[in-house]
């Protein structure tokens, strides 16, 4: 029997079972967002209002504009730089122009009529003084000074350079009224011709310009004329030339003023002819 020993080799141990593990999985860390996201997102937002804005504010114009203006510049920004919020950008866009459209013509015909009113209303102040009696005898107003004559009183109603002196208790039949005349003036002809022409018209078969004539007072030109009226009454006008008057009338220069008064008697043509006589422009 063989005693040879055998030779074992050896054996490596089993390895130890390990109990079952998934492997780890790292953890989720949720994406920071920018800082400056919700500044951005509020740009297209703050578009979209005022835009909108705009319009719903249409009647108070010093707000829609500048609004629509506002709405349209954030709008803008927020396309061009990639901005969160492009539809209410372009809401904000779309409003604010056509808030601008409509608004911006009406603004300026709003402004265009104010500008007019306004000077209209200077031009009305400039044109109106207001006629006070300094004295018993005298009349004073921004356009001229006359004195009053014996037994007349002032009448206050003046306007556009106008007043009027009368009796007490008077009638059109004694009045005297003084106002400023605009356009051209010219020669005692044209004048004549232009009343002729005139009083033909309002009475074919009258007489036309009846008495004319010519004289300096207080250093200025005066015309007279005198014509038979629609009561068959003398009535007469005195012109006194004044071109470097400044004052207007209706927004018109004022080139000279008018006595008017009937002269169908000596007393009556003598109070009227005192107060050109007395008569000292502005």
């Amino acid at each position: 029997m063989d005693q040879t020993p055998t030779h074992l080799e050896p054996t490596a141990p089993e390895p130890t079972p390990q109990p079952f593990s998934q492997p780890a999985t790292p953890p989720i860390t949720p994406p920071v967002a920018p800082i400056a996201a919700p500044v951005k997102s509020m740009l297209a937002l703050w578009s979209m209002i005022l835009g909108i804005a705009s319009i719903v504010l249409a009647l108070i114009l010093f707000i829609s504009i500048p609004a629509a203006i506002i709405a349209i510049i954030f709008g803008i920004v927020t396309l061009s730089k990639h901005h969160p919020g492009k539809g209410k950008a372009l809401t904000g866009i779309i409003t604010g122009g056509v808030a601008l459209f409509i608004f911006i013509p009406f603004a300026f015909v709003v402004a265009l009529s104010a500008i007019s009113s306004l000077q209209a209303a200077g031009a009305k102040l400039q044109a109106t003084p207001i006629a006070t009696s300094s004295t018993e005898n005298s009349v004073l107003t921004d356009c001229y000074s006359y004195t009053i004559p014996t037994n007349y009183v002032y009448e206050p109603n003046s306007k556009d350079c106008y007043t009027a002196v009368n009796i007490s208790g008077g009638d059109d039949l004694t009045r005297i009224r003084v106002k400023g005349t605009t356009g051209t003036i010219g020669t005692l002809s044209d004048v004549v011709t232009r009343y002729n022409t005139t009083l033909k018209k309002a009475n074919p078969d009258g007489k036309g310009v009846i008495d004319q004539e010519q004289f300096t007072a207080n250093g200025k030109t005066v015309y007279y004329i005198s014509y038979i009226d629609g009561y068959m009454l003398l009535s007469g006008i005195y012109i006194i030339s004044d071109p470097n008057s400044t004052k207007t009338v209706g927004g018109e220069s004022i080139n000279a003023y008018s006595v008017l008064g009937y002269t169908y008697n000596a007393a009556l043509k003598a109070n009227v002819r005192s107060v050109v006589d007395s008569l000292v422009t502005k």
